[in-house]
């Protein structure tokens, strides 16, 4: 109880800091998706990122602890008004940082941003994170919030084309690609030309995906050259030409 209201009351950057502290002291268990962003970085000198859908950029981040660990730089993107805030103060003084408070869509425009209203504290954690621009997508949590109608809210967001978001981002081509957009996954990454891509990572969700999308998707990772597998809630495609991945390949052999 004492530990779940300190952590309400510590900004996105303070536990950023407590984390990483943690790590070097040996008491934070990585992720499995963070365990591979550090190999990532270790071994095949990843060292910049695009992340669409960054929230605080502490919540249930995949690059948190790397970033402040390794000091990698990138573009975020948060359309949320209050998250951008929060995101911007949890990297404050970060060098080699853009940071960009849109949503990406097929479309550039206005478009309805549905969220969660969680202010009461009735709410679980995670809806701290659920921005989409699908309220069907939002009425999905339905099964897990009661009377979720009285907890929607919804906001007017600017949308840009992946093609405006990469001549305002801080690298074209990045070596880490992160997605988290709510039911938007697949129109955000059928965007990009990952066969003219040195990106090594991709992380992002299928959970809310369609199937057909997710399979769509998949076929073109895997024509891009990358591997897909899952880690815990996410999932990863790895370029097959990495470091990261011939090891992770040479273990699994040897395991079988």
């Amino acid at each position: 109880m004492i530990r779940s209201l300190a952590a309400r009351n510590l900004s996105a950057r303070q536990k950023s800091n407590i984390r990483n502290i943690a790590y070097r002291l040996g008491s934070y268990v990585r992720r499995p998706v963070e365990v591979l962003v550090e190999d990532v970085v270790l071994q095949d000198g990843a060292r910049t990122f695009l992340q669409i859908g960054a929230n605080d950029g502490y919540r249930s981040d995949p690059l948190n602890l790397a970033i402040f660990r390794h000091r990698l730089t990138g573009t975020f993107v948060e359309p949320q008004a209050n998250y951008f805030g929060e995101l911007q103060r949890t990297y404050r003084n970060f060098p080699g940082m853009v940071f960009l408070q849109c949503a990406v869509a097929e479309n550039r425009g206005a478009m309805t941003m549905y969220t969660l209203d969680c202010s009461g504290g009735r709410l679980p954690g995670w809806a701290h994170g659920v921005g989409t621009l699908s309220r069907e997508q939002i009425l999905k949590f339905g099964d897990q919030i009661d009377d979720i109608d009285g907890y929607i809210r919804a906001g007017e967001v600017q949308c840009v084309t992946l093609a405006d978001l990469l001549d305002r981002a801080a690298h074209r081509d990045p070596d880490i690609i992160v997605v988290d957009a709510e039911g938007f996954d697949h129109a955000i990454l059928s965007q990009f030309d990952f066969a003219k891509l040195s990106t090594k990572l991709v992380i992002y969700e299928t959970e809310s995906m369609a199937e057909m999308d997710a399979a769509d998707l998949a076929q073109r990772l895997e024509a891009g050259g990358f591997a897909l597998f899952e880690a815990g809630q996410d999932t990863v495609a790895m370029k097959r030409d990495t470091e990261t991945f011939r090891r992770k390949s040479a273990a699994g052999n040897k395991a079988a």
